[in-house]
C-alpha cells in the first residue's frame, strides 16, 4: 500500500531530540573543562614561539635581542642601546626597536620568569641566552590559570621546551 505523506512522526522527532539532548548534557561539562586547558597550552606555545623568534633574529642580524616579562605581558626588542639606552642590559630603554609585544589571554598569567635570578634576559648574537648580569643563563617561565600550570623552559644552549609539573 502506498503512503501519501512521507516523513517523520512527532513521536520519532521527539525521540531523536531527546537523544541529542542527552548526548549534549554528557558532552558539555567535558567541553567546558577543556577550554582553560586549551588556552593554557596555546599561551605556552606562543611564549615558546616568541623565544624562538627572538633567538633566530639575534643570530640572523648579529645583535642582542632582549626579552622583558611582566605578569601578563612580554616585550621582545633589539638590545642595542639606541636612543640613549644601555646596550646589552636586557632592559628596554631608550628607543630600542621593539620586535614583538605579547599579552597573555584572559585568565592566564606568568607567575614567575626566572633567568639567573632576573625576569629579563637577552640572546646574544650567537643565540645563547645571557642574563641581565652578563652571565650565560637558562631559565623557566611559569604559566598558570586557575586549573593548571605549564613551564616554558630555556636551556643554556638556547633550546626551548614546554613541560608539565
Amino acid at each position: 500500500m502506498l503512503r501519501k505523506n512521507s516523513g517523520f512522526t512527532f513521536a520519532e522527532l521527539m525521540v531523536v531530540l531527546g537523544i541529542i539532548a542527552i548526548i549534549m548534557a554528557l558532552a558539555i561539562p567535558g567541553l567546558i573543562g577543556w577550554i582553560p586547558k586549551h588556552k593554557l597550552g596555546t599561551a605556552s606555545r606562543d611564549l615558546l614561539s616568541t623565544l624562538e623568534v627572538a633567538r633566530v633574529r639575534a643570530v640572523r642580524e648579529r645583535v642582542s635581542v632582549g626579552i622583558e616579562f611582566d605578569v601578563t605581558t612580554y616585550t621582545v626588542f633589539i638590545d642595542n642601546g639606541a636612543g640613549g639606552g644601555n646596550p646589552d642590559n636586557a632592559v628596554h630603554d631608550g628607543s630600542e626597536q621593539i620586535i614583538r609585544n605579547g599579552e597573555m589571554p584572559a585568565g592566564i598569567s606568568m607567575t614567575a620568569a626566572t633567568f639567573g635570578g632576573n625576569p629579563n634576559f637577552r640572546f646574544n648574537n650567537q643565540g645563547f641566552p645571557i642574563g641581565a648580569g652578563g652571565a650565560p643563563t637558562g631559565g623557566t617561565i611559569t604559566v598558570t590559570n586557575t586549573r593548571d600550570t605549564r613551564f616554558v623552559n630555556l636551556s643554556l644552549a638556547g633550546n626551548g621546551s614546554i613541560t608539565k609539573p
